[in-house]
């Protein structure tokens, strides 16, 4: 059973502890935290993501490799690579400014996903930045529908980015996260994600109670406060999650709260949804919790995500 995360992998330009007008670079992109989170907790990662040949590409590989990635599936283009600017405030939480235009992350076909032998057992996880673009948003539900047929579970996190969306392009938003959301097996949302859809998708109630009657696991996390749980086997489930010693920097912890979720799976040799009941969902997302806790308590995000070892 291996995990195949699928998406950006970017940098991520954070304010320097001694002089924050300056700014360090750090590895991250939210599929590609996920894929260094699985592989630090001892799980066969894979990505498929396409790096630029730019230093900065560079970087990103040297980084992925480094903690075992498997990147054979992962494609090469000339395009740059992509840039975050993250400011953090007083309590470690942080906003984004996105460059993202024409850039290798955003250099991919449906051929792309389906490139890797996905079999029953196996986990695709995406986030919803792999839609911005007509075209990406196409090639993106063109490989997941094939790859649903092969029995893999398809795992969204849909990690809301706005500004990352072109302009004339967020209107689509809505349709297109929806889109994704019909596909999964297990949805992540932040509580303001949730209730932001809520409001903007016409249909997401039917789609998330569909998903729920198919099998799906519904989590959704809020900070310090209880993480929700929706799926046939339980109500509504709310887990209090573990707790930081000390938070430093929330980037990637979602990344890693899911990255432990799924690992759980494959430890546990979980290959259907069907497989949850409300003991297996609590040791699940108690596991995943802990992963999101200690990934705060470091900057940056691939050297924050723990080892098994750690927790």
């Amino acid at each position: 059973m291996a995990i195949i995360s699928f998406g950006e992998a970017l940098i991520d330009l954070l304010p320097s502890d001694t002089n924050p007008s300056h700014c360090i670079k750090c590895a991250g992109g939210a599929p590609a935290n996920v894929a260094v989170g699985v592989a630090k907790l001892g799980q066969k990662s894979v990505f498929i993501g396409t790096l630029s040949t730019d230093a900065m590409g560079q970087l990103l590989r040297s980084e992925l490799e480094g903690v075992d990635v498997d990147l054979t599936f992962s494609p090469v283009s000339e395009n740059s690579t992509a840039l975050v600017l993250v400011s953090l405030d007083n309590s470690g939480e942080r906003s984004f400014q996105f460059y993202r235009h024409n850039t290798a992350d955003l250099d991919f076909t449906a051929e792309s996903l389906t490139a890797y032998p996905f079999t029953s057992g196996d986990i695709i996880h995406l986030c919803s930045n792999t839609s911005t673009l007509p075209a990406n948003h196409n090639a993106t539900l063109l490989g997941l529908m094939a790859i649903q047929k092969t029995g893999a579970l398809i795992s969204l996190d849909v990690n809301l980015r706005e500004n990352l969306w072109p302009v004339e392009q967020v209107q689509y938003l809505p349709e297109r996260v929806g889109d994704l959301m019909i596909l999964a097996d297990i949805l992540k949302f932040s509580k303001e994600e949730y209730a932001h859809l809520e409001t903007v998708i016409p249909n997401f109630t039917t789609i998330i109670n569909d998903s729920v009657a198919n099998g799906a696991v519904i989590l959704i996390t809020d900070g310090a406060n209880p993480i929700t749980v929706i799926n046939k086997s339980v109500d509504d489930l709310h887990i209090t999650p573990y707790m930081p010693q000390k938070v430093v920097d929330t980037t990637g912890a979602g990344d890693g709260f899911i990255s432990g979720f799924l690992s759980y799976c494959t430890m546990h040799d979980i290959s259907s949804t069907q497989s949850f009941d409300a003991d297996t969902l609590i040791k699940a997302v108690k596991f995943a919790s802990q992963i999101g806790a200690k990934t705060c308590e470091k900057k940056g995000a691939f050297n924050a995500l723990p080892h098994l070892s750690e927790l």
